[in-house]
């Protein structure tokens, strides 16, 4: 079998896992949680004024060019970034802790909580016009 074979079969049962499988449909949801978290970083870095909301690391460093003085670059921006992510890694971990033996429901709550913050703050931002500092 080809490298080019074995990658589509590896791509094709990560997309569609087969029944019974130990990771259940979790590469797939994996996959698409890779991918929204590209599209809220890229959205929010246009839109909410240079700031990462899913990817932390390039807060870091923008807070780092706002610590120096380098350019219009916001460090509350970035430290309220830092914060919101830290209270993300809080509750996820107690999701993480109350449903440990149970994948499914783990799995579950991970993508409902996720889903259910993600699109209230789809509609936040539909139903703003500008979005300005304050709110930012």
């Amino acid at each position: 079998m080809s490298p080019v074979e074995t990658a589509c079969r590896e791509l094709t049962t990560t997309l569609r896992p087969r029944r019974g499988s130990p990771d259940g449909p979790l590469p797939s949801l994996l996959l698409t949680l890779t991918v929204v978290t590209g599209l809220v970083d890229a959205t929010s870095y246009l839109k909410l004024g240079h700031v990462f909301v899913a990817n932390m690391t390039g807060n870091i460093v923008f807070l780092g060019f706002g610590i120096a003085g380098a350019g219009a670059i916001s460090i509350w921006a970035s430290l309220t970034a830092l914060g919101s992510f830290l209270i993300g890694g809080i509750c996820g971990g107690r999701i993480a802790l109350r449903w440990s033996s149970n994948r499914g429901r783990h799995l579950t709550a991970t993508t409902s909580t996720e889903l259910l913050v993600v699109a209230a703050l789809v509609i936040a931002a539909l139903t703003t016009d500008h979005i300005g500092t304050a709110s930012r």
